[in-house]
């Protein structure tokens, strides 16, 4: 399925809401084509959100693999929403091994999902 922005945040407040009943919080950090639509520096759609870490006290770790509970969640958003199982993609997750980007944490735009 392709997803828009509209879809994109619907489906973050919808795992951001599941998982806080769930007792889970995570913190994701978004690359690609997912990202820029976040941002709203672009309009086309997108097929995932590609994930290439998450924060743990104030540390980046790799997003491969992901915590069982998010897995759990994706997947539960993914049937709800018909976006598929994967659309959370991990793929990118390598390059936090490689290294990211000079200056790329002060670069990123956070933001919470409210729920």
């Amino acid at each position: 399925m392709e997803i828009d922005s509209v879809t994109l945040e619907q489906a973050l407040r919808t795992l951001g809401s599941l998982l806080a009943d769930r007792g889970h919080f995570y913190e994701i950090v978004a690359i690609g084509g997912g990202g820029l639509l976040l941002l709203g520096q672009i309009d086309r759609s997108t097929k995932d959100l590609d994930l290439v870490a998450l924060v743990e006290k104030d540390r980046f770790v790799s997003a491969a693999p992901l915590p069982g509970g998010l897995i759990q969640a994706a997947e539960d958003v993914g049937k709800a929403l018909d976006l598929g199982k994967g659309w959370l993609n991990i793929g990118p997750a390598s390059l936090l091994d490689a290294g990211l980007p000079q200056g790329f944490k002060s670069r990123m735009h956070t933001r919470a999902i409210e729920v």
